[in-house]
């Protein structure tokens, strides 16, 4: 004979939680609003199982499936009354609704009055009957104790069903986007490349100046860049550096350039922004480095004042790369790049010339996706005199890149969305991973 458990008797009175969770949800609620349900966990699980509900993009949306339970009774239900009813129903649900805690068996016993030699019999006998109990209780565990003891011997063990459904375990791992950055910087660093790192918030000098960006430069408006309210001003490096960009701007200096011309404005100079480019870091390390041959690379955060959408972010990460050494030329910057999409998996892979106040000649990168077709992932070209000569850098050539490292992730990950690169979607990071 069955009967429900105290757990089943509640979902015969009051419904199951997969179909209390479809009224909750009525078409579609935010995820985080549905994990607040009471037994959200197992309420999700099974009305996952069933396919009464599909998660996307943090919505929990329900299926026809789930609209089409909501209207009749469920096989789980019509076995839950029969067994409440009769005590019993098909064996196949039995096993399901015991697997669930739903339901339990159980003996009815009709005792007899024993007779006087039966009693007599008991007693002499009881010793031998709690040995003979204790010997059958089941045990699920063999441990060090019955092994050494021999008890194993004599004690029964629990069948287990190998079909039974089991929790879900989920193996802690990296998120997606993070191993892919890793990834990256592994590859650069055998390369031969060492990581540059520098502020966030940065002074139009680094960000701009020192690139030898006019300061009438579009790039400077507030559409592009973050400007920071408090404080509003930051300090300019050693005085000789900024006498010398000063002067490539105004005049050219000794770069045989003729410069920007007009009043280059120190106050400019010393605003306070969020860092627009890791060339900023590019600048001040070439400052640093002067004429040593040195590969360096960056990935790290920078912010624009983009609107938001499937290829763009208002903060996004920027893989930054300087090579700076005599005789380079720019088959070898071309080379750098084709080695660097080659690692992510781009196949087709194309250059564009292009335009950048820091570096002629220049070229725009673009990687074919499936879904968006060419699309530009970041410029590159070699760093003009204007910029290295102030920064003391006289006989070598400098190579330099920026990849918007997002949307290179994108294609490794086979994303639509660079958005989903910072998404908490849980079933998007447990199924989504890199295989090195």
């Amino acid at each position: 004979m069955y009967r429900l458990t105290e757990e089943g008797k509640d979902y015969l009175k009051n419904n199951l939680p997969e179909k209390q969770l479809l009224k909750f949800i009525e078409n579609q609620k935010p995820l985080e609003e549905v994990v607040k349900f009471p037994n959200s966990q197992i309420a999700i699980g099974w009305a996952r199982k069933n396919d009464w509900i599909k998660i996307e993009n943090n919505i929990v949306s329900i299926t026809e499936e789930g609209k089409k339970a909501t209207k009749e009774k469920t096989i789980v239900e019509k076995s839950l009354e029969e067994i409440d009813r009769k005590g019993g129903t098909e064996q196949e649900m039995l096993k399901a609704l015991m697997n669930r805690n739903l339901v339990e068996e159980f003996k009815e016993l009709k005792e007899k009055k024993p007779s006087f030699w039966q009693r007599i019999k008991r007693i002499f006998s009881k010793k031998k009957q709690v040995e003979v109990k204790a010997n059958e209780k089941e045990i699920s565990q063999l441990t060090p104790e019955l092994i050494k003891t021999g008890e194993w011997k004599v004690k029964t063990f629990r069948k287990y069903d190998v079909n039974a459904p089991a929790p879900n375990n989920y193996a802690g791992k990296k998120q997606p986007y993070i191993q892919f950055i890793e990834d990256i910087k592994e590859r650069l660093i055998g390369l031969g490349f060492q990581e540059m790192k520098g502020p966030l918030v940065e002074t139009y000098f680094w960000n701009c100046d020192a690139l030898f960006m006019p300061q009438d430069h579009a790039a400077r408006s507030i559409h592009d860049v973050l400007i920071l309210k408090s404080p509003e001003n930051g300090k300019l490096p050693d005085e000789n550096l900024v006498a010398k960009v000063k002067a490539t701007h105004e005049g050219g200096w000794i770069t045989e350039s003729l410069g920007w011309g007009g009043s280059w404005s120190k106050e400019n100079a010393e605003k306070l922004i969020m860092r627009s480019q890791g060339t900023a870091v590019s600048a001040r390390t070439m400052f640093e480095n002067k004429d040593n041959p040195a590969k360096y690379f960056l990935i790290d955060r920078v912010f624009r004042s983009d609107v938001i959408d499937a290829k763009h972010l208002m903060e996004f990460d920027h893989c930054e790369g300087i090579v700076v050494g005599e005789n380079l030329t720019f088959s070898h910057l071309l080379g750098f790049l084709k080695e660097i999409a080659e690692t992510i998996g781009a196949k087709e892979v194309k250059f564009k010339p292009s335009y950048f106040p820091f570096t002629e000649p220049s070229v725009e990168m673009y990687v074919n996706y499936p879904k968006f077709g060419w699309v530009e992932v970041g410029g590159a070209g070699m760093m003009r005199p204007e910029v290295m000569k102030p920064m003391g850098i006289e006989k070598s050539q400098v190579l330099a890149w920026g990849l918007g490292i997002g949307r290179l992730a994108m294609l490794k990950l086979g994303i639509d969305d660079i958005r989903m690169l910072y998404s908490n979607d849980i079933e998007w990071l447990r199924n989504k991973s890199l295989v090195k």
